[in-house]
């Protein structure tokens, strides 16, 4: 019941039209009501009177009311229509961006694929109920009460006949909700089965490098049967419901047509009553027999709501403070202080650490794999949140300031960049969107990405792809960096940036790099010796701490670790960068 409440709070917007839409079914039923009496006038009165003039009158009001009844129901469903998809507009809305607002911590806990489902297999189910079952319900409501009151105006003992089928509508009614946990189990299998389908369309080179087709197959079979048993079994159920019903009907209109005929032998009840009744009967019953329709649907949407408010339920792990300060320009100075961070009550990943960089500083993160040098470059646009200590950007704590002002004045180049499947143009000026095509070409230009996009017949505007699959590794890469230059950031986080290119254009892009980071402050997650040689600074990182700072010459020279590093790490690049080893050391 609360699920439900709280999805009818997306309707409370529009309760003038809702409210509009019970006046028009409220209307519609009693038109209903008309083509019923008519026929009992034309049989009981205008027929026996051979009475052509008032056959007429009854006919042309039959007429009327029909056309009232069609004209109406238009103007009903698409009213219920309107109402319907403008909650659902609201809820995928909000849905949306309680999504956008969550944290990476988020996103590590949640799959890819369940997420997707929620947004559109659950929003669907809600969709059906909100234009479809509520108004059908109403319409049971008025229905059944206005039917029942004329019933019982013509004859009550034919009404009482009608009645006594009702204790077998209800068992099959009741019959229908136990099906409940089987639209809940359906709704998670369905959420697997998105969580495969979007693995295998992403690792599908993956898979078929490795020959793994007939093992994802059998994944796909295994729960996509699940789902078709479930189905199944909630169709068997929906079977007994639905014809039991419809026999239960059939019996009820026998009863009252053998009650009712010998009532019209004995003179007790006329012939146009008895037609009249039996069909207010069978209009009654009708929409009575939707409730099972109703009840499913309601159960799906039920189910579908409890996973959706369980996402909307979820806490934001990040969440601006009220009165957040706005961020002035920034200088780039970053400071993190005593700062810890763990996964929820996970090992920490980050233990005390402590370091300063001034403005303009170039900084270099290196450590072996897990020693927290991606989750470090995480805290500083503040995607996750520290458990303990600070982090503070021009000397204001990235919690009190809004997200918005830090994150606009922070560029990123990630190892493994994300295009959207947009064209060229788009990409390089998706952090900003207003840059005239004299900045685009100029940021294009300093990334080394000009040539090979002229090359392209559409140029800059070519669509590359989903994840710019149309575009080799290096030429992804420059893109990246190229929509990074055109952002003109304060602060830069690089994770080897050139990781994904040849020599030569990496050493065109680390000029263009090097004007960038000129006057910003830098922080790079470094791999290669020649990024390393150019930071100012060089934090050793080794499971979550930092073991040791300085210039590369002093950590090569003084620190065993970073000395085995250099050598696994930095030993089969060393010659592309310097001439010798004796060169490196100085």
């Amino acid at each position: 019941m609360r699920t439900l409440l709280r999805l009818f709070q997306f309707v409370r917007p529009y309760w003038w039209l809702s409210a509009l839409d019970i006046v028009l079914i409220v209307a519609l039923s009693s038109f209903r009501v008309g083509p019923a009496w008519f026929i009992k006038l034309i049989i009981d009165q205008a027929v026996p009177r051979h009475d052509l003039h008032l056959l007429t009158l009854f006919l042309l009001g039959l007429v009327g009311a029909s056309m009232l009844t069609n004209g109406f129901t238009a103007i009903e469903t698409y009213l219920e229509q309107y109402v319907g998809q403008r909650v659902i507009f609201d809820l995928r809305n909000v849905l949306y961006r309680h999504l956008q607002s969550q944290s990476m911590s988020f996103y590590d806990r949640n799959q890819t694929g369940q997420l997707m489902s929620r947004v559109t297999n659950d929003v669907s189910q809600v969709q059906f109920f909100v234009t479809q079952g509520v108004g059908r319900l109403v319409n049971i409501l008025v229905t059944v009460t206005l039917n029942m009151t004329i019933m019982v105006l013509i004859d009550l003992e034919l009404t009482v006949v009608t009645l006594l089928t009702a204790p077998a509508i209800y068992l099959y009614q009741k019959k229908a909700t136990t099906v409940m946990p089987l639209f809940r189990l359906a709704q998670r299998r369905m959420a697997d089965l998105n969580i495969i389908i979007q693995e295998n369309v992403a690792g599908i080179k993956l898979i078929q490098a490795y020959g793994r087709e007939p093992y994802e197959a059998r994944r796909f079979d295994e729960v996509n049967h699940d789902i078709r048993t479930i189905r199944l079994e909630t169709s068997r159920n929906m079977a007994i419901v639905n014809p039991g019903q419809e026999f239960v009907t059939m019996v009820n209109s026998i009863l009252i047509l053998t009650i009712g005929a010998y009532r019209v032998i004995h003179g007790d009840l006329t012939i146009g009553s008895l037609v009249a009744f039996q069909s207010y009967a069978l209009l009654m019953w009708q929409p009575v027999r939707w409730l099972a329709q109703i009840t499913q649907m309601a159960q799906q949407a039920l189910a579908a709501g409890e996973r959706i408010f369980e996402i909307l339920d979820t806490p934001l792990d990040v969440a601006e403070k009220p009165g957040a300060i706005v961020l002035p320009r920034l200088r780039g100075a970053i400071t993190f202080e005593n700062v810890s961070f763990a996964y929820g009550h996970d090992r920490p990943l980050l233990r005390d650490v402590s370091f300063e960089v001034q403005p303009g500083q170039t900084i270099a993160l290196v450590g072996p794999s897990g020693s927290g040098k991606t989750t470090l470059t995480n805290l500083i646009p503040r995607f996750y949140d520290v458990t303990a200590g600070r982090v503070l950007i021009d000397g204001y704590d990235v919690r009190d300031v809004t997200l918005e002002s830090l994150r606009s004045q922070i560029g990123m180049v990630l190892q493994e960049p994300f295009l959207f499947d947009m064209t060229i143009r788009e990409n390089i000026c998706y952090g900003r969107a207003d840059a005239t095509e004299e900045e685009m070409i100029a940021a294009a230009k300093a990334a080394c990405a000009h040539d090979f996009i002229m090359e392209f017949p559409n140029g800059y505007e070519t669509i590359i792809g989903e994840r710019g699959t149309r575009l080799s590794g290096g030429q992804r890469q420059r893109l990246s960096i190229a929509r990074a230059i055109l952002v003109n950031p304060r602060i830069l986080i690089l994770d080897e940036a050139t990781s994904s290119v040849d020599t030569r254009t990496d050493f065109l892009i680390q000029q263009a790099l090097d004007a960038l980071m000129r006057g910003r402050t830098t922080v790079v997650i470094a791999h290669r010796l020649s990024t390393v040689q150019r930071a100012d600074v060089i934090l050793l990182m080794v499971d979550g701490r930092i073991v040791a700072r300085g210039s590369h010459r002093e950590l090569l020279a003084t620190n065993p670790i970073y000395q085995q590093l250099y050598e696994i790490q930095f030993q089969l690049q060393r010659h592309g960068s310097v001439s010798s080893l004796a060169e490196v050391a100085g």
